[in-house]
Order: structure tokens, then C-alpha cells, then sequence
């Protein structure tokens, strides 16, 4: 049997939570209680950059690029009525179990974190402080027959820094799971990195 003691490579993805931003602002960095999203598959993430080139004596003189963010995928096996009013997409009534669907979304953002299984058993954890919901769509609706698979839903949006000092994530490696569960508020007299309770 092979030894995965030291290897790092990521094999997994689950614990998704979604934290409503309070405050995004220069001066301060808050959000609310967090919603899980269950039964996640997959994420992709693409970087969004822009480019701008200078000329100067017929030639290449400097070459700007700038980080706009992260584009991203997240597919889940099913999506909760609740929920998908919670990213955004209409309101939800508890007491008929109704959703009054609102496809145009109110781009609205949260602090998200998850996990990745790692080779070696232990997680990869990450908190990002930005992430604004573009779409929530269903997938191909069949009749049932031989393909029994589930018709997921895709969840898209882009991740991108805060306004409080430019920061995207936070990534940890180790196995204190209770690191996902909160994103710890900031403001801007915080020193040396540290996190107002």
C-alpha cells in the first residue's frame, strides 16, 4: 500500500458556505451568518484580466495587466428553494413552500468558504471575503429512463478582493474544521493583520 503521508494533491471539494457581506467598505469588512449550500460537485474558477499595451519608439514599451477577479462555476446535485431565494433570485415563502422566481438575480455578495480533500487525508481549507452571484440555472430537464443521473444546478458569479485592503482569500491547510464556519470581521485600525472579534 502506497504512503500518501506527503502528498498534497486535492481529491475533494464539499462544506460550501455562503456568508452574506454587511459591510464591504474601506473603513470596515462585516458579514452575517452563514448558509451552507449542500451537496456540491464541482468549482471552476477562471481568472478575469485585462490588458493594456504601451508603445514607444515602435516598440513594446510596457505591458499592463490587471486582475479583475475570478469567474466561476459551482455545480451542486440539487438546489433548495430556500436557498436559491437566499443567493438572491426571489422570495420564498415558508409557510406554502413557494418560490416567487426572480431570474433577473440582485447581484447580491457574500464571503464563501469550502474545502478540499487532500491526498494526505487532511483538508485544504479557504475562505474568500467577495463573491458576487450572477446566475443560478437548472440543468437539461429528460424524462426518467436508462440515465439515472441527477440534472444539476449551476451556481456562477465572480470572486474578487475587498475593499478594506485588497484582499481576495485566506487558504490553511490543517484539520480544525470549526475555521470554515466563521469569516472573522475587520476594520481599517486592525494591525498587523489582526481580526477584530
Amino acid at each position: 500500500m502506497s504512503d500518501n503521508n506527503g502528498r498534497i494533491g486535492l481529491m475533494g471539494f464539499d462544506r460550501l458556505k455562503l456568508f452574506p457581506i454587511v459591510k464591504n467598505e474601506a473603513a470596515a469588512y462585516e458579514v452575517g451568518t452563514g448558509v451552507a449550500v449542500p451537496h456540491v460537485q464541482n468549482m471552476t474558477k477562471e481568472a478575469d484580466v485585462s490588458e493594456q499595451k504601451v508603445y514607444a519608439d515602435d516598440t513594446l514599451y510596457l505591458n499592463v495587466i490587471n486582475f479583475n477577479g475570478l469567474n466561476v462555476e459551482i455545480t451542486v446535485a440539487e438546489m433548495d428553494l430556500a436557498n436559491w431565494a437566499q443567493l438572491g433570485f426571489g422570495e420564498y415563502d415558508e409557510a406554502t413552500k413557494t418560490l416567487k422566481w426572480n431570474p433577473q438575480g440582485t447581484n447580491k455578495e457574500f464571503g464563501m468558504t469550502f474545502r478540499c480533500l487532500m491526498a494526505n487525508g487532511k483538508y485544504r481549507m479557504y475562505r474568500f471575503y467577495r463573491f458576487a452571484v450572477s446566475t443560478v440555472t437548472e440543468g437539461e430537464m429528460a424524462t426518467k429512463g436508462e440515465d439515472a443521473g441527477v440534472r444539476p444546478y449551476t451556481i456562477t458569479g465572480t470572486l474578487s478582493q475587498r475593499a478594506l485592503d485588497n484582499s481576495m482569500s485566506e487558504i490553511h491547510d490543517g484539520d480544525d474544521y470549526s475555521w470554515l464556519d466563521t469569516i472573522p470581521s475587520a476594520n481599517g485600525s486592525d494591525q498587523d493583520g489582526e481580526e477584530t472579534p
